[in-house]
This record gives structure tokens, sequence and C-alpha cells, in this order.
């Protein structure tokens, strides 16, 4: 093989890698919508059906084990019959901030859509929602992520806005993984 047909091959093959791993990365954007709220939109698709989806991203006690910095999930109130809850997240946010309390209404519309809204806590508004959509037949899902934000916290916004870039990518990062993981033996 000779050294030009190498090169391309080369190419051909980091470009081909390049796009698989931006395919798999989630697209997020976060923008203020005023001094001291940012609206967020966010989506990945995980190859897992949506009901996997659901269950993972809906159960309080493997919540930390995707969501960067939660330190606790807790169900405050439940409806009988599985509409809404109430639950109360303890957040370690940024190592310079005291820790985030959110407490949070959800309201379920199995297995597509969470819709979420603030109750009390550290945060000033904290709405938005999440959707699943199966793809691919439904062998897949597509986890779309909107929320308003709006906080107190003593640091400028284009920090806090990074940061709220980076963690959300981590959460569905996170989500992805833990949807599409083996289960334990």
């Amino acid at each position: 093989m000779g050294l030009r047909t190498t090169a391309i091959l080369l190419l051909f093959g980091t470009l081909t890698a390049a796009t698989a791993a931006a395919a798999e990365a989630p697209v997020v954007t976060v923008a203020a919508a005023a001094a001291d709220t940012v609206e967020i939109r966010a989506s990945i698709e995980i190859s897992a059906p949506r009901a996997k989806v659901w269950a993972v991203m809906t159960d309080c006690a493997r919540a930390t084990d995707f969501i960067p910095g939660l330190q606790s999930c807790r169900v405050l109130e439940r409806d009988p019959t599985g509409r809404w809850d109430i639950r109360e997240h303890r957040i370690s946010w940024m190592w310079f901030l005291p820790d985030v309390r959110s407490v949070f209404r959800s309201d379920y519309e199995a297995p597509a859509r969470v819709r979420f809204h603030r109750i009390s806590g550290t945060l000033k508004r904290s709405d938005g929602e999440w959707r699943l959509e199966n793809i691919d037949g439904g062998s897949a899902t597509r986890v779309s992520y909107d929320a308003t934000l709006s906080a107190d916290i003593p640091a400028p916004n284009f920090l806090v806005e990074a940061a709220l870039k980076r963690d959300i990518a981590k959460v569905l990062r996170g989500l992805r993984r833990e949807c599409t993981a083996a289960p334990p033996q």
C-alpha cells in the first residue's frame, strides 16, 4: 500500500470516528434569558427502548448514579396512582458554593414526558420538562430536556452557564450509560 493510500485511509478513519463521536454526544445549549435566569435545551439519543429509559430516569434511588453532584434524592410525597410526586434533591454543584436544595413537583405522562416545577429550595426558579421519543422503530429513544432556571448564585453568569452546559451533558451521558449498561449478574 502506498503512502498516499495509507494517508487517505487514515484520514477517512479519523473522520468516520469523529463523526460517530459527534453523533453520540449530547447536544446542549444554554442561553441567558435575563440577568439571573438561563434557558437550557438539550437532547441525546440512547440505544434503549423508551420504557427502559423511563424506568431509569424516574427511579429516585438510581438518580445519584447519573446526576453529577447529586448527594441525595428523596420522594417527599407521592400520588397513589403514580401520576406525580414531590422530590427533594441535594446537590453539591460547585466547590466554592453551598449545596443546592431543590424541592420540586414532577408530573408524569408515562413513558413520554415528565414536567417539573419548583416548590421550594435554593433555586428561585426551576421549571421544565423531559421528553422521551421512540426512534429506530422503538429500539432507541431520543431524550430532550428543556428548562428555565434562576438562582441567586454569587458567580458570574458566564461561569454558571458553562457549568450548566457541562453538567447537563454529563447527566445525559450518565443516563445513557445507565440505560445501556449490562444488568448486574
